[in-house]
């Protein structure tokens, strides 16, 4: 068990009821990535850092035959509840991301790796795994922190009265971890890990990942009513999604 894993593995029936309550992952993310989905009838898909199982009960929904893997056991544990409690049939398997060995080569249509991917501790090895389980003519869909605003020297800097006036970044070509709380809510912090852009690009372009699309979402007007924090959106982008073709 790598060091990421035993971090989130520390914090797991927090994080089930922070992804529970979370407005950017259910009012922003996850609908956005489905809709980048699309039709997902009849396809397989592999959600790679699945957590609670949230975007696999919905793909299994939506009449994808999805498998859900996590390296975190009780994790796995809520989301295999949760799938039988909804009548819903997800394969969940604890895995790390990087080393997926009873998930067989060129057998899925989607990867799918939601808000995973900046946590996980081996990402060229995670993004390799992600291109031999995919067929070819595949998609991976990966969203992250977005790697520009999220090194760990970067804040909003605010004036007397307290509001916003610029967001500061520093040591962003600085490859680091440090442990951090998700949320003040949490008792505990997990790992949390700073890589630049560049190596997020780097890694799917050497395992031979074509780059179809690239996202940094903003807020619309009417996602600004869904949260009074989303106004930091049209500032700066929090996230990045990209989707990658196996060729």
């Amino acid at each position: 068990m790598d060091s990421s894993t035993e971090s989130w593995e520390s914090i797991a029936d927090e994080w089930v009821a922070h992804a529970d309550t979370n407005d950017y992952r259910n009012a922003l993310l996850m609908p956005l990535t489905l809709g980048i989905l699309g039709d997902v009838r009849g396809r397989s898909v592999l959600d790679i850092g699945c957590g609670e199982g949230g975007y696999a009960r919905e793909l299994a929904r939506r009449g994808a035959t999805v498998v859900g893997i996590d390296g975190s056991e009780r994790l796995i544990e809520v989301a295999r509840q949760r799938a039988a409690a909804a009548n819903i049939h997800v394969a969940f398997v604890c895995a790390n991301a990087k080393h997926m060995a009873n998930i067989g080569s060129d057998a899925f249509d989607v990867v799918l790796a939601a808000m995973s991917l900046m946590d996980v501790e081996d990402y060229s090895g995670a993004i390799a795994e992600a291109y031999r389980v995919l067929r070819h003519g595949g998609d991976l869909l990966m969203s992250i922190t977005h790697p520009c605003f999220t090194a760990p020297v970067s804040m909003w800097i605010k004036d007397d009265a307290g509001q916003a006036k610029f967001f500061a970044v520093d040591r962003y070509v600085e490859r680091s971890n440090w442990e951090d709380r998700i949320a003040r809510s949490f008792s505990r912090p997990v790992v949390r890990r700073h890589r630049p852009l560049e190596d997020y690009i780097a890694a799917p372009l050497e395992a031979g990942f074509a780059l179809r699309e690239f996202r940094e979402p903003s807020a619309s007007d009417e996602d600004l009513k869904k949260s009074a924090r989303f106004w930091k959106l049209k500032r700066i982008p929090y996230f990045l999604l990209m989707r990658w073709a196996k060729p």
